[in-house]
């Protein structure tokens, strides 16, 4: 289960849609993400959700390596201090 880091409030700015600057309140960074990693982060922030979970809600079930992408970006928002991994 992977659940949006406690206490992070997401506070974004996009000029294309593409591409947003992300302020990290917690620690203090400012990150650049694409759009599917703030979609991520919006979804972690309704609810708490494993990498099954947010394939399918993402609709990327059925696309080859959809799970192997996910689990890539979703350590990589953990290395940022945006998500964190719970026990399911």
């Amino acid at each position: 289960m992977w659940r949006l880091m406690p206490g992070l409030v997401l506070r974004s700015q996009t000029w294309d849609g593409e591409e947003y600057v992300l302020y990290n309140n917690l620690a203090g960074d400012t990150h650049l993400l694409d759009a599917a990693a703030m979609e991520v982060l919006t979804l972690l922030q309704v609810e708490a959700m494993d990498t099954a979970r947010l394939t399918a809600v993402l609709g990327l079930e059925g696309q080859g390596d959809a799970m192997a992408y996910l689990t890539d970006l979703l350590q990589q928002l953990q290395r940022f201090s945006l998500a964190e991994e719970i026990p399911a």
